[in-house]
C-alpha cells in the first residue's frame, strides 16, 4: 500500500512544479516592459520587466572565487563524492554517492543598463536562470576541501573526490528581469515583488517564455500520468488486499 501512495504523492509534486512554471510564464505575459526612464517616474513599486545589459554594482566588478573571472554575480558549489557501505541480508554493499557541502550565491546588488539609464537589482542571492557555467572541475582528494582557496571539513569516510562548479554573470551580459521597481534614494531599484515571481535571466523573454511553456505542459502531462498510475495501483492493491 505504501509504495502506490508514494507514486501518487510524486505525481502531485510534479503537478505543483508544473504550476510554478506556468505561474512564471503567465506573469511574464501579463507584465509590461518598462525602460529606466519610465520607472524613474514612479515613487511607489511597480511590477514590470526590464531588459538591458549587466553592469557592476557600486563596489565595481567582483572576481569569481574559483576561476578568478571578473563578473557582476557568481554562484559556487562543491559536491563531495564518497563510498557508502551498508549491510543487507548479511552482505556488505558499496555504492558511490554525492552530497553538496557548499552552495553559495554572491548577494551584492548589480545593475541592468538600457538605453535610458540604469537600475539596481537587489537580488539577495537569488538564483539566476541561464547563468554561464565558468568552471566544472573534479579533483580527487582526501577529506579536506582545499582547492581554489576554499577550505571545508568534510565528515565522510571513504571520500573519493570533490567537484567544484561555478556560474557567473559577466559584465555586458544581456539580462531580463521581472520584479518590483521604483525610484528610491535617488536611484532606481528592483527587488522581489510581494506576489508575483521574481525572475532574473540571461535568456531573452521569448526564449525563457518558450522554455517555461514546454516545462509546464510536460509537467502536467507527466504528473497526471504518474498520479493516475499511482491511484490505479492503489486501487488494485485494495481490491486484491
Amino acid at each position: 500500500m505504501f509504495i502506490p501512495l508514494i507514486v501518487v504523492l510524486f505525481g502531485l509534486l510534479i503537478g505543483v512544479w508544473a504550476y510554478l512554471q506556468q505561474r512564471k510564464h503567465d506573469a511574464m505575459h501579463a507584465t509590461p516592459t518598462r525602460s529606466c526612464a519610465e520607472i524613474a517616474e514612479y515613487d511607489s513599486p511597480v511590477t514590470c520587466e526590464v531588459k538591458g545589459t549587466a553592469v557592476p554594482g557600486r563596489a565595481g566588478p567582483v572576481k569569481a572565487p574559483f576561476s578568478g573571472q571578473p563578473c557582476v554575480w557568481h554562484r559556487t558549489k562543491v559536491t563531495v563524492r564518497y563510498e557508502h557501505h551498508e549491510y543487507r541480508d548479511g552482505e556488505r554493499r558499496t555504492t558511490t554517492r554525492e552530497r553538496t557541502v557548499h552552495d553559495e550565491t554572491h548577494g551584492a546588488p548589480f545593475g541592468v543598463r538600457d538605453a535610458t539609464g540604469e537600475i539596481v537589482v537587489l537580488h539577495d542571492g537569488e538564483r539566476v536562470d541561464g547563468a554561464e557555467q565558468s568552471l566544472s572541475h573534479y579533483e580527487p582528494a582526501g577529506s579536506d576541501v582545499n582547492l581554489f582557496g576554499l577550505r571545508l571539513r568534510v565528515n565522510f569516510s571513504n571520500v573519493k573526490g570533490h567537484r567544484y562548479e561555478e556560474w557567473i554573470i559577466p559584465q555586458g551580459q544581456s539580462m531580463y528581469v521581472l520584479g518590483a521597481a521604483m525610484a528610491e534614494g535617488g536611484r532606481l531599484r528592483m527587488r522581489r515583488p510581494d506576489a508575483d515571481p521574481f525572475i532574473i535571466s540571461t535568456r531573452s523573454e521569448e526564449q525563457l517564455s518558450s522554455s517555461l511553456r514546454l516545462k509546464f505542459i510536460f509537467g502536467y502531462v507527466a504528473g497526471g500520468a504518474v498520479f493516475a498510475g499511482g491511484l490505479a495501483w492503489f486501487a488494485i492493491k485494495l481490491i486484491h488486499g
